[in-house]
């Protein structure tokens, strides 16, 4: 049986007088926890660090050196880990060997972070939902640390000595990838659609910095993609032409956009924002007030809802997706097909090809600890 369907329903505020017109303020920023009293103080004795090398500015080494001195001074054990490739540090965390006392750091990412949790969760033991997670800010985005106000390494120290905890929900997504079964986890965003294209277009220009998603956001809307799915929103169907679907859990995303400014990280939900097929000039005008601080809430064309469980069915390739076969020298069977980007997936920053008919999203709410102030 379905749930009743929460949908957002946004009244605009007045509008506001400017040099080229008239335009809508960005809305009133929320608190990122609904929940702002601290959990239980969390002594920690050793902390395991986990680096990636690669991320941002690769100044990873670097904060590592500045951690493991800092932590030294403080009495707190330290053990640096570095990542070496994609999902490497979801595989460090899965074969640690806590203890009581222990605690995790994060130096990189919205991507490595996704790692960990991922690695985390995916272990069969006690630790899974009881070791706390800190984050020093180290990537190119940093939209998890930027919602929780953490500034640079030294913030973060300074939060793990303290040793509050603070928890928040987590998505588990859930896809099938070349016929096999995927999990991972994510603290911040799932999208699929245009935001996914934008992402991995920028992802081949990470050598013209935070700048890059613009372009690639520009790039993708002259492009026009659209997807035709069955969305099922705790139970209940939609079933139309997207432009895009972006889950968050998080307010922001990519270079800090304010994607979601009305999301909470611990109510048990994540949040919606549905763009169905319109015309690429009002997808621009959204991108447009998007930019402006989150004021893309008021247009008519986002829908937004709230949701525990979320499944997306994609059974059958539409014309764009058959053309593209087509275009190949030979035609591929589904097994074989490799996606293009009708077919991708970005969970937690991490982009994901999909060459099966359909993956699924499901929001659960866990108990994951992270380090807050």
């Amino acid at each position: 049986m379905a749930d009743k369907l929460e949908r957002v329903d946004l009244v605009p505020p007045d509008k506001l007088k400017g040099l080229f017109g008239s335009y809508y303020p960005p809305p009133e920023p929320v608190p990122h926890f609904i929940n702002q009293k601290l959990e239980e103080i969390y002594p920690v004795n050793r902390v395991h660090v986990i680096v990636n090398p690669f991320a941002g500015q690769k100044k990873g080494k670097h904060l590592a050196s500045l951690l493991a001195s800092d932590l030294d001074q403080s009495r707190i054990k330290s053990v640096i880990h570095f990542t070496e490739y994609v999902n490497h540090a979801e595989e460090l965390v899965s074969k640690l060997e806590f203890v009581e006392g222990d605690a995790l750091m994060s130096v990189g990412g919205d991507g490595t972070i996704s790692e960990i949790i991922t690695g985390l969760l995916k272990r069969n033991d006690s630790f899974s939902n009881n070791i706390p997670l800190s984050i020093v800010p180290a990537g190119s985005g940093n939209s998890q640390a930027n919602d929780m106000q953490i500034a640079d390494y030294l913030d973060a120290l300074q939060r793990l000595t303290t040793g509050k905890l603070q928890k928040m929900d987590i998505g588990k997504v859930t896809f099938f990838n070349d016929g096999k079964k995927q999990v991972r986890y994510t603290h911040n965003l799932v999208g699929w659609g245009l935001g996914v294209d934008a992402n991995i277009l920028a992802e081949k220009m990470r050598f013209l910095g935070p700048m890059r998603y613009d372009i690639g956001s520009l790039m993708s809307i002259i492009r026009g993609k659209v997807r035709k799915a069955k969305c099922y929103v705790d139970g209940n169907l939609i079933d139309s032409s997207f432009i895009l679907l972006l889950i968050q859990n998080t307010k922001t995303g990519g270079d800090r956009l304010t994607l979601a400014p009305m999301a909470h990280v611990d109510d048990g939900k994540m949040d919606l924002g549905v763009i169905y097929h319109i015309s690429r000039f009002q997808v621009l005008k959204l991108f447009n007030q998007l930019k402006a601080s989150g004021s893309h809430v008021w247009n008519p064309n986002v829908e937004y809802y709230r949701f525990k469980n979320l499944i997306i069915e994609k059974k059958l390739l539409d014309a764009r997706n058959l053309w593209f076969m087509l275009k190949t020298k030979t035609v591929p069977s589904l097994e074989n097909f490799k996606p293009d980007l009708n077919f991708a997936l970005v969970v937690g920053a991490e982009q994901y090809g999909i060459s099966d008919d359909w993956f699924a999203s499901n929001h659960v709410s866990l108990n994951l600890s992270l380090i807050h102030i």
